[in-house]
């Protein structure tokens, strides 16, 4: 499952051999553009706070670049932990909070796209998966940001 998967793109190329990809996206007008593009995808509009599946139901959760959009981090990492199978694990990157990469984004998107963000250090990111109940959580900076996993 992608968490703010957008049109898919990203998800099937990283899903390539998965049984199943999903992607869950808040933007009706993205979820259209996937389902146009007939990707090998099932698309859900919805929000990570809120997964629409039960318990235990993915081997991978992924959100990649749209953690920041999240209305309720914990929440969302909460869902994630509910939604994946013992074993199964999380997968996000985000941006880090404060270097110029960042603090660009933020501007651009606050200021200019009028969206709500919230950016977090990547260390706060890999509690926030901590505390959800993942373990083995490890942070692996990237570009502007890093990479956080975890297990079920």
């Amino acid at each position: 499952m992608d968490l703010g998967g957008g049109s898919g793109v990203t998800t099937v190329e990283i899903g390539s051999g998965a049984r199943e990809l999903v992607v869950l996206e808040p933007n009706a007008k993205k979820v259209e553009r996937g389902r146009r593009a007939q990707a090998p995808v099932t698309f859900v509009e919805g929000v990570a706070e809120s997964i629409p599946y039960g318990a235990g139901r993915f081997d991978r959760v992924v959100s990649l670049m749209s953690f920041h959009h999240f209305s309720d981090g914990e929440k969302a990492c909460r869902e994630a932990a509910r939604v994946l199978a013992p074993g199964g694990r999380i997968v996000v990157y985000d941006f880090e909070r404060g270097p110029p990469p960042a603090r660009l984004m933020a501007f651009w998107v606050v200021r200019v796209c009028h969206r709500k963000m919230q950016l977090r250090t990547t260390t706060e990111l890999a509690e926030l998966v901590r505390t959800a109940g993942f373990r083995d959580v490890r942070r692996e900076p990237y570009g502007g940001g890093a990479f956080v996993f975890g297990v079920r």
